[in-house]
């Protein structure tokens, strides 16, 4: 009990000292939200090796700003909320819609017009009419484009460099929520021509400078020497801090290429909860804003979405709107409740893991939204829920991917599993884990967290896509067409054979065929046979490449280990045509066995349907689109 009291006088102390007022109901509540932001920042940190990182909670006119850890590990340089910056990442698509409203509420932007009639040099792929209510949704319909992280793509003025890494589009307008990088690109090339000044002096002249956010920079080429310094930034790899692989995404900065302090996010904040205004300057108009926070495309009821470019999560028992963002290593969040002014941004330089930005903030959200009497009702009984869920049941496969080359099999993919009370086990992208969640409404589960997933039906009734908790992307069914693991099924079949075929020819003690044709397919069988295993060893060391570098062999394109791979399925596609020819020499050829025959046979098959695969996943020749 004396601990206890001890424990409570030095806390009401602590708050009178630090707050220079008595420990209050309100210096209490702003204490325990300090002591419970660094108590999550302090675990997620240690559990997941984060260097370091800065944070910002805004909660009415309180504001509390933090830096932990360090900004440079080498150089011993602690992080600090307003003497470093930190890349934002997708974050600063936000700035991009918010100049894009702008126009619109000056009339030199409408929302649902043809760009093609704002565009001074550039030209949208696609055949359908594209608006900036599609871009700023995320439903333009384009494949996306990993041209953009390409340097010499994006140091090109941005008509040539949209131009020479425009996608496809592989959906109709407005149908499919499928983040696109390259459409925000587009946008910031729309609010350029209709603002006419470039898109770096209208951020700051129209937006940064008003917002008094004098210490964020539009990219690291136009940062300027009385700013804070940018924060180096860590991979971590086998237990051990790496310096991170950094690129400059140049002319796609509309996208993502801006950096902030926790001070400057704080005032960000204050603006988007301030409707539009901060200390007097105006930007927005109320109704603007609230225009925002709706959604364009309400097709998705109950679950997340995009609304005007914010991500819209219902949550808690209200809505939390924000973006988050990655690049570099960097990892950024930011989330706010309009409805109780509160708002959450959380940056780290790098780590093995994202919770301190993504569930550390909701987790802050969620303890603030039950201060003010909200949270989610408790699951209901929800009819057929078992039903319901073995429909969802399955495989899925990510539309934020590109859709042809050789990038289009590596999209990101989603196990679900049905639970015999109606529930189901989905991947949790904050908690990067399967997670039970529990159905809420016809189609729709929700974790412990609040997050949700939902189920989209076609005219049938079956389901085809889901939607993630995040609000940014949607999963297709996976199919027989769109299923990248038939391409290791055809490439392991392969190399069986091909392994029993090279054990042929040690038994045989070389290549004998009966005959000269016979001999030329056998020859041909083994050469076949020597490149799959070429192939299988290579495609093994730039996977293992791949898991070394990060984002960084990704991002570092042309990769040589990935190169190699793709110079040897060419060859593969090849020598698969020619053993599927010799098989004419193969059942003319005198002195084999059936069996030789039909594994002859067997093996040339397997292989014409492994270079089929290869073509149609864009692994061979450019693939078949």
């Amino acid at each position: 009990m004396f601990l206890k009291l001890l424990e409570a006088l030095i806390f009401g102390l602590c708050a009178a000292f630090c707050f220079g007022q008595p420990a209050s109901a309100e210096g209490q509540l702003r204490a325990g939200l300090e002591a419970r932001l660094d108590a999550l920042a302090e675990g997620f940190m240690a559990a997941q090796q984060v260097p370091g990182a800065l944070g910002a909670v805004v909660v009415g006119d309180d504001v509390i700003l933090r830096g932990w850890g360090y900004a440079d590990l080498e150089a011993g340089t602690r992080a600090g909320p307003n003497d470093v910056r930190f890349e934002i990442g997708s974050i600063s698509k936000l700035f991009t819609w918010l100049g894009v409203m702008m126009l619109v509420e000056e009339g030199a932007l409408d929302l649902h017009a043809d760009i093609s009639g704002y565009l001074l040099e550039t030209e949208a792929p696609g055949d359908e009419a594209l608006t900036l209510a599609h871009l700023i949704s995320h439903r333009p319909g384009y494949e996306d484009s990993y041209a953009i992280f390409d340097p010499a793509i994006g140091a090109l003025p941005r008509p040539q460099a949209l131009a020479a890494s425009a996608p496809a589009q592989v959906f109709p307008r407005g149908e499919v929520t499928a983040y696109s990088n390259w459409g925000v690109a587009l946008a910031g090339q729309v609010v350029e021509d209709a603002a006419g000044m470039p898109f770096e002096k209208f951020l700051h002249v129209r937006v940064l400078g008003p917002l008094g956010m004098e210490d964020t920079t539009y990219s690291e080429a136009t940062a300027r020497a009385d700013q804070p310094p940018l924060s180096r930034s860590y991979r971590v790899q086998g237990g051990v801090k790496h310096p991170a692989f950094r690129i400059d995404i140049g002319s796609f900065g509309p996208a993502g290429s801006m950096a902030s302090t926790a001070a400057d996010m704080a005032r960000f904040l204050r603006f988007l909860l301030g409707d539009g205004e901060l200390d007097g300057v105006r930007l927005l108009q109320p109704e603007t804003v609230a225009q925002m926070r709706t959604r364009l495309f309400d097709d998705l009821h109950g679950a997340s979405d995009m609304a005007h470019g914010f991500q819209a999560r219902p949550m808690f028992g209200t809505t939390v709107y924000g973006h988050a963002g990655g690049l570099n290593e960097f990892l950024s969040n930011l989330a706010f409740i309009p409805e109780i002014g509160a708002g959450v941004f959380i940056s780290q330089n790098g780590g093995a893991g994202m919770s301190l930005p993504f569930l550390g903030a909701d987790l802050l959200l969620a303890h603030l939204a039950a201060e003010a009497g909200l949270s989610d009702p408790a699951p209901r009984s929800v009819p057929d829920a078992s039903a319901r869920a073995e429909d969802v049941a399955g495989r899925y496969i990510a539309n934020r991917r590109s859709f042809t080359g050789p990038m289009q099999a590596f999209a990101p993919q989603a196990q679900v599993q049905a639970l015999p009370d109606g529930a189901i086990l989905a991947p949790s992208m904050r908690l990067g884990a399967m997670i039970r969640h529990d159905p809420i409404a016809p189609d729709i589960w929700r974790e412990p967290n609040g997050e949700r997933v939902l189920a989209v039906r076609d005219d049938a009734g079956h389901v085809v896509r889901l939607m993630d908790g995040m609000g940014v992307m949607t999963y297709e069914r996976v199919r027989p067409e769109n299923d990248p693991a038939l391409v290791l099924a055809g490439l392991g079949l392969s190399a069986l054979l091909a392994l029993s075929t090279l054990v042929g020819l040690i038994w045989r003690h070389g290549v004998k065929g009966g005959s000269r044709a016979g001999t030329l397919a056998a020859g041909v069988s083994i050469l076949a046979a020597g490149a799959v295993w070429v192939l299988v060893i290579a495609t093994g060391l730039a996977a293992i490449m791949a898991m070394q570098l990060g984002m960084e062999f990704m991002f570092d394109q042309p990769q040589p280990t990935m190169v190699a791979a793709l110079v040897l399925a060419d060859g593969l596609a090849v020598l698969a045509a020619l053993v599927l020819l010799s098989l004419v020499l193969v059942w003319r050829a005198e002195g084999w066995s059936l069996w030789r025959r039909l594994h002859h046979s067997g093996f040339a098959l397997s292989l014409a349907a492994t270079a089929g695969l290869f073509l149609h996943w864009g692994l061979a020749f450019g693939g078949m689109g």
